[in-house]
């Protein structure tokens, strides 16, 4: 997935993401609300090339960006 500016990551919530078209797989990241494994999504990549692993639970709706080294 692509984006302009990864600052517009923080800003994004669970609604605004069509997670049909979004290609997820079982992580052994935990939710810290939930506690049921989360799903790691495809990676975000912005225009200078940074790249930010998603993390989402679909129980509580929360999705987390982490910079990827």
């Amino acid at each position: 997935m692509k984006v302009k500016n990864s600052s517009d990551l923080m800003l994004w919530t669970y609604y605004m993401i069509d997670w049909k078209n979004v290609v997820q797989i079982l992580s052994d990241q935990k939710c810290n609300q939930c506690g049921e494994p989360m799903k790691k999504g495809e990676q975000a990549v912005d225009q200078k090339g940074n790249r930010f692993d998603c993390y989402v639970c679909h129980n509580d709706r929360r999705v987390i960006w982490l910079k990827s080294k």
